[in-house]
């Protein structure tokens, strides 16, 4: 369980993710990915897909598609190499700060004004001090391609974001940045298999029209579908004190 409090105007706030049962601190909880179903009205469930790291390396690679492992294959030869950053290596906060201006130009360049860079930058830095976060890099002649970051427990490892150069070098074709991403995958299903955590959360497998498509290739690695529940519960605050905490967080 991965959690983070922080304390607005005298009421906890807590972001918890993946409790297996309730808190018991008094404040206002948000679960994400609990494996219960929390008691506020705007609980929501979650699909996602999660893949077995308690498997062989040769059995994790047998449930990927012949097109999925063929390119994981390839982006090697393709010059492809890619790295994985714990928390510890993220404390000077030089690549939390590099991965938010990629970020920002990935949201750009799909024509999307990002406005949470300051907030971006400070989670993660949340995160990271709490042992609790990892950056991947994905690179192709020394420049990194595609960013992937994950928060994790001492169980699971959940994909948080991913982020891929759309507007390539001429010399790299679109095709390898996308070879690069399914082998930054694979390399860290392998890492945060070697860490000993258990599961790898693919960060949701939505089934809305508008992300299908990214679904069907989560689902090329062969990950099964598990249902958890994301939601907030309140505990021990005045009701008018939990609508302006809340809306106050959601204004962040």
């Amino acid at each position: 369980m991965i959690k983070i409090t922080r304390k607005k105007h005298g009421i906890n706030l807590t972001e918890c993710w993946f409790a297996r049962e309730p808190l018991t601190e008094s404040g206002i909880v948000h679960y994400i990915e609990s494996a219960f179903k929390p008691a506020g009205e705007k609980t929501q469930e979650f699909r996602t897909l999660i893949s077995d790291l308690t498997e062989t390396e040769e059995e994790i690679l047998k449930k990927f598609s012949k097109s999925c492992i063929y390119k994981v294959k390839r982006a090697p030869r393709e010059g492809v190499t890619a790295k994985m950053y714990g928390s510890d290596e993220l404390s000077d906060g030089q690549l939390i700060r590099e991965f938010a201006d990629f970020f920002e130009e990935f949201w750009k360049s799909k024509g999307v004004e990002y406005q949470e860079k300051d907030r971006c930058v400070e989670s993660l830095t949340e995160y990271m001090q709490a042992g609790a976060l990892a950056i991947g890099t994905a690179s192709v002649k020394d420049k990194v391609q595609v960013y992937h970051v994950y928060v994790m427990d001492e169980e699971r490892a959940r994909l948080l974001h991913s982020a891929s150069q759309f507007r390539t070098e001429e010399d790299i074709p679109q095709t390898v940045v996308g070879f690069a991403n399914r082998y930054l995958h694979k390399e860290s299903m392998l890492y945060f298999k070697e860490l000993g955590r258990k599961i790898y959360d693919w960060g949701g497998a939505g089934l809305e029209e508008e992300v299908a498509s990214i679904t069907r290739f989560k689902e090329s690695f062969g990950g099964d579908v598990r249902i958890y529940y994301n939601g907030e519960s309140v505990q021990g605050v005045l009701p008018n004190a939990v609508a302006w905490a809340s809306n106050l967080r959601h204004k962040e």
